[in-house]
């Protein structure tokens, strides 16, 4: 049986070759001591050739003849044999003993294909200088390069990683060096390359008490390229490089991105272009968490110009895989790209700083691209509502005005003012209110809602129900009472509403809501998950009431909260995979700046989603088209499901509204509950985030047949909703209408904004 349990592991760090020179006679007893003691040792003795290439460079317009190719070699070996010329290297750590020209002649028969690339006088300027590299992944192949090129005369190496298996996609070894530190891996392959040049190497990897020797000392550096993880370092390292008038060069193996600082010509130049000015880098080196470190990564790699590959992977980094992918393609890109640079910028060749793309992809690519339907989306739009159609509309309703009175337009606005506040389904606010003849009329100006989401418009008549449950709650405080007919018009669907007022009868409507219609609000911060007292979720229950046929239903059980959770993340992820959900989202939805916020006082300001750095860096990510075709392609996207799992997880209750039946009425029906419930819950100091995605969504697979959803989509979907109807069982022979969390959170970090009054309201 074969046993390997006292064999030695090799632990050999070397990384410096031994010189002999035998015609030195110290240097001849020391090989030959080395041979006798290991016998073993592999030779390579090709100095004849070395020397016939040798020859034929110093004779360029015509080649020696063999017998005259002798007598020249003999000429040039003079009083030393074969064996004595030159020098013989031994590498301890492969144990071979190799047989070179020595120093001056190797290099200028090394370098001799280089010529006139690289004119020789250059290559003696090159000799001379001394190059930094920090990380080495790219930087193995960016060291190497320069090397081959004899780009420098010593390099320092800085890495504290061990090579490990999955390096292999990219970093050019074997599988031998499994274990060995990066530095030892790269200073040995120079060295083989060229045992003349100098190689230091910190196997700490660069940190701030090594920083001043790696920079100064034994001399300072002509140019630095940073290829290293750690962003304290990234930052550190070009403020150094800064102060001492060095230039960084930057390779991000992605679209063959090359980064330039000119701190030699520029010493007043913000670091990293200032693209991280606005953070506080002092900073960075205390940051522990990814949310912590994504505005400073951000800000440095530019997500706008990352190729679609890097971004849809970074959004499944701690998904499907472990850290962002890179190539050896585009590593031994980066490699030759910061080679060539550095030798530029040491011969005085170039001298901008800046950031730029050898974009392979975009270089070399089909020149009709192939044309596909994996994201295939409608500019959805709506047909204006006109004055002819609002009146057309009026006309044909019959009021009863025998109670009614006749609203002042002080009254009228003061009515519609309490409306505008309801919420809506991403805050698009769908209403069009006209007044006429002292009475008002609620219309859907669909220009606002249309969208894949607004499946059969179930969100916008729960946004008209939630309207007109602020409009009889405002009515109680001008004693007034308000009498509506849902859908009055037949031949005018967009008309949903008309309401009369008639002096109030006995006790004011819900007086104490009132209040709170200006400052009920959506919260998606994380709960505490404390306890809500038992009173507070009867009065919740009880604010549904009966009239209407909507009922509730709170379950405060941490497991069914979390599968509640997980089920809103399921839902999540199909409508982000979905084109046209995923189009909607990122071009009707959310406001992404506060410019937009303020311009359009509409749709959902980022700042409201209460997301972290890294989900919001994700969904900046995850905008291109490019990224979602990608994942779906990939079965990837499960990042999606985070945005709302963690919060759902962190609530005190998950409540429910249903109506009896699938009715447009009844979707404003249980829109009236959903506000009472809402203001109550703010009444209460308790924080309210709709969820209700998963009943839209189910509403388009069993109403709509699945309209527009992809088999997959509709497979996840059935399973999905089987699981809510498992918590919440009504929903076998109910209609789900809304769904919500309610927590004990800290206070919103924003407000949703509404349009002014006067683009809601016309007085005809």
């Amino acid at each position: 049986m074969l046993t390997l349990t006292n064999l030695t592991v090799d632990k050999d760090l070397s990384y410096e070759p031994e010189f002999f020179r035998i015609y030195n006679p110290q240097d001849r007893d020391k090989l030959e001591a080395l041979l006798t003691s290991k016998p073993h040792i592999r030779i390579h003795d090709e100095l004849d050739s070395q020397l016939d290439e040798l020859i034929k460079s110093k004779h360029p317009k015509k080649k020696p003849e063999p017998q005259q190719m002798h007598a020249l070699k003999l000429l040039h070996l003079g009083d030393l044999s074969m064996e004595d010329y030159g020098v013989w290297v031994y590498y301890p750590w492969s144990e071979r003993l190799v047989h070179l020209l020595d120093e001056e002649e190797f290099v200028s028969m090394r370098t001799n294909r280089n010529v006139y690339k690289i004119t020789p006088e250059e290559r003696d300027v090159l000799g001379k200088q001394i190059v930094g590299v920090v990380g080495l992944s790219v930087g193995q192949s960016v060291s190497v390069t320069m090397a081959m090129e004899r780009g420098f005369g010593e390099i320092r190496l800085a890495d504290f990683d061990l090579l490990e298996l999955s390096n292999l996609n990219r970093i050019r070894t074997g599988v031998q060096s499994l274990g060995l530190p990066k530095v030892v891996i790269v200073a040995r392959e120079i060295k083989e390359i060229d045992p003349f040049l100098k190689v230091t190497c910190f196997n700490d990897g660069l940190t701030e008490e090594n920083m001043d020797r790696f920079f100064t000392e034994g001399g300072k550096l002509n140019v630095i390229v940073d290829e290293c993880d750690g962003l304290d370092i990234k930052i550190l390292l070009r403020h150094k490089a800064k102060s001492l008038g060095i230039p960084v060069v930057m390779d991000a193996s992605d679209r063959g991105t090359v980064d330039v600082e000119r701190f030699d010509l520029e010493p007043d130049r913000p670091i990293l272009h200032g693209l991280i000015e606005h953070l506080d880098h002092t900073q960075v080196k205390y940051l522990k968490t990814n949310e912590e470190k994504v505005p400073f990564l951000l800000a440095m790699i530019g997500v706008e110009t990352l190729s679609n590959r890097l971004k849809a992977s970074m959004i499944e980094v701690g998904q499907s895989i472990t850290t962002w992918p890179q190539l050896a393609s585009a590593v031994t890109l980066g490699g030759a790209l910061c080679a060539d640079v550095c030798r530029r910028i040491i011969l005085d060749q170039y001298h901008e700083s800046g950031r730029y793309w050898i974009d392979i992809e975009e270089l070399i690519g089909d020149k009709t691209p192939k044309a596909d339907n994996e994201y295939e989306v409608k500019d959805l739009t709506a047909e204006p509502l006109t004055t002819e159609e609002i009146e057309s509309a009026i006309a044909a309703v019959k009021v009863d005005d025998q109670q009614s009175v006749q609203l002042t337009e002080e009254q009228i606005k003061q009515l519609v003012s309490a409306a505008l506040f309801a919420p809506s389904a991403g805050n698009n606010q769908p209403w069009k209110w006209v007044a006429n003849a002292g009475k008002l009329f609620l219309f859907h100006d669909e220009k606002h809602s249309i969208s894949w989401g607004d499946f059969d418009n179930i969100t916008s008549n729960i946004a008209f129900g939630t309207a007109i449950e602020n409009l009889k709650i405002e009515a109680g405080q001008l004693n007034l009472e308000m009498n509506y007919a849902l859908f009055p018009a037949p031949n005018h669907k967009r008309l949903v509403a008309a309401c009369s007022f008639s002096p109030a009868q006995g006790t004011t409507y819900l007086p104490e809501l009132a209040p709170l219609i200006t400052q009920r609000l959506t919260n998606r911060k994380q709960g505490t998950g404390s306890k809500i007292e038992d009173e507070i979720l009867r009065t919740l229950t009880n604010a549904v009431g009966s009239n209407g046929g909507a009922s509730i239903q709170i379950v405060e059980d941490k497991e069914k909260i979390d599968a509640i959770a997980e089920i809103v993340a399921g839902v999540e992820r199909v409508r982000f995979l979905h084109p046209q959900g995923h189009h909607d989202f990122y071009t009707k939805e959310v406001r992404w700046t506060d410019a937009a916020v303020h311009s359009t006082k509409d749709g959902l300001d980022i700042k409201s989603l209460e997301l972290s750095e890294t989900d919001r860096t994700g969904l900046l990510v995850a905008k291109s088209p490019e990224v979602i075709k990608l994942l779906n392609r990939w079965g990837g996207g499960s990042a999606f499901e985070k945005l709302s799992r963690d919060g759902i997880k962190s609530s005190s209750a998950i409540g429910l509204i249903t109506m009896p039946t699938y009715e447009a009425k009844n979707f404003i029906k249980g829109g009236e509950a959903v506000q009472r419930v809402w203001l109550q819950a703010n009444l209460q100091n308790l924080s309210f985030h709709p969820i209700s995605a998963p009943l839209f969504l189910f509403a388009r697979l069993n109403q709509g047949n699945g309209a527009e959803l992809p088999t997959a989509a509709r497979t996840a979907l059935k399973k999905l909703q089987q699981q809510l109807q498992g918590v919440f069982p009504q929903l076998v022979d109910q209609q789900g209408i809304f769904m919500f969390r309610l927590s004990y959170a800290d206070e919103a970090s924003v407000r949703s904004l509404r349009k002014p009054l006067d683009e809601i309201l016309q007085i005809i």
